[in-house]
């Protein structure tokens, strides 16, 4: 008894669609197998029907009431869109938005500062805030500039330096101190320069 091909290849046959091996193989079996081949010539009747029937327009359309109710239906569509549109937020409530924002977010860090930095460090740093706002003698006051640590008190100025070397770090803390670190280029070594106030 011979093996016949699939519906699926030879359906792929009639339509030109197999690959080259695999069309060389299904034709020479088509050759030789009358059911086959019979199958092969329904599948090339059909398509040709389908092509046919394709081409030819359906009778009684009356495009004019088609092209009336496309256009009724575009018109529809477009004024349905308008209705669910987003509006662009007018100009007067455009600046109270993200000031709203800003103010939460102070409001947020503000308490946040409040619970997790120690007390000494809040009294340090409203000691500082102070000094800086004031008019008053503000006594001793440091500060870090390519030269090294300086101290600076009443006019006068106290500068801690480590020769020629410049300082690779620097570190200011609003407790009240700051230091400088140096490394000699010649030996490798680190000095590390510190000044406390209080």
């Amino acid at each position: 008894m011979k093996k016949h091909i699939a519906e699926t290849e030879l359906a792929l046959f009639a339509s030109g669609e197999l690959n080259v091996t695999a069309r060389v193989r299904v034709g020479w079996h088509v050759r030789g197998c009358e059911r086959c081949a019979g199958r092969v010539e329904a599948y090339r009747g059909d398509r040709a029907a389908v092509r046919e029937e394709v081409l030819e327009m359906p009778a009684g359309v009356d495009w004019d009431r088609l092209s009336r109710e496309m256009t009724g239906n575009i018109r529809v569509g477009l004024a349905a869109g308008e209705c669910v549109a987003v509006k662009p937020a007018s100009r007067k409530n455009s600046f109270w938005l993200p000031a709203g924002i800003g103010a939460g977010a102070m409001a947020l860090l503000t308490v946040a500062w409040v619970l997790n930095v120690p007390s000494s460090d809040n009294d340090s740093l409203l000691r500082s805030t102070r000094a800086i706002f004031s008019k008053h003698e503000r006594g001793a006051i440091l500060a870090v500039s390519p030269a090294g640590v300086e101290v600076h008190d009443g006019g006068r100025t106290l500068n801690i330096t480590e020769g020629v070397v410049r300082p690779v770090a620097y570190t200011v803390d609003v407790a009240g101190s700051a230091s400088a670190r140096y490394v000699d280029a010649d030996n490798g070594q680190v000095t590390i320069a510190s000044v406390y106030v209080e």
